[in-house]
């Protein structure tokens, strides 16, 4: 290929353009003129288990609870809910919160949640600036930085369901299973919401 003059004269300028970008390193000097602003801004789904599952009659390990008669299902897909077939579907929670006997659950848990807008950043708490904030305590706080998680500008629930029980053990196939429903909650909607909430740290750093 040949090049004439003009040609090889722009080749060089468009080189000399690109070394002009280069990355420099910056001096101690030019970092203190630098100014930004710390924190993140989040949007997100979460989905929960929407088709349940997976224990179902056919499942290995899943027995009759009791250990007596036939094998009975009593966890499965949201669609064999639906059609009568399970009990139970979605994700389950237990926990148990002391050595006595039983657990916390919260039971069934599905649908969708999406939120835009929370935000995660460091605080420094001032007794001048943040005057009244605390209750009168601002100057017990005088210059600790602390976590402030901001709470979403907007709360989505996408046919959001659970079941709050209490169960003699943690999953529903363990022997000696029974369970209690205290109450259901099925959410749909959006909700706005404001405000913040401050992590603070604790002991010595």
């Amino acid at each position: 290929m040949i090049f004439n003059v003009r040609q090889a004269l722009f080749i060089v300028c468009c080189f000399t353009q690109l070394s002009a970008f280069a990355l420099e390193d910056m001096s101690d000097e030019g970092l203190e003129n630098v100014t930004g602003q710390n924190g993140v801004y989040l949007s997100g789904e979460i989905a929960l288990n929407e088709t349940g599952g997976p224990l179902a009659v056919g499942d290995t390990g899943n027995i009759d609870p009791d250990g007596v008669g036939p094998l009975t299902a009593v966890w499965g897909t949201c669609a064999e809910k639906d059609a009568g077939t399970v009990s139970r579907c979605g994700a389950r929670l237990a926990v148990k919160t002391n050595n006595s006997e039983g657990y916390f659950v919260l039971d069934e848990m599905r649908g969708k949640m999406s939120f835009e807008g929370l935000t995660i950043r460091a605080r420094e708490i001032s007794a001048t600036a943040d005057a009244g904030e605390f209750g009168g305590d601002e100057a017990d706080f005088d210059g600790l930085t602390v976590l402030e998680i901001g709470l979403p500008n907007e709360m989505r629930f996408e046919d959001v369901q659970f079941t709050i029980a209490t169960s003699s053990t943690a999953r529903p196939t363990d022997t000696g299973f029974q369970q209690t429903d205290v109450f259901g909650v099925q959410m749909n909607g959006t909700i706005n919401m404001q405000g913040n909430l401050l992590v603070f740290p604790t002991g010595t750093p």
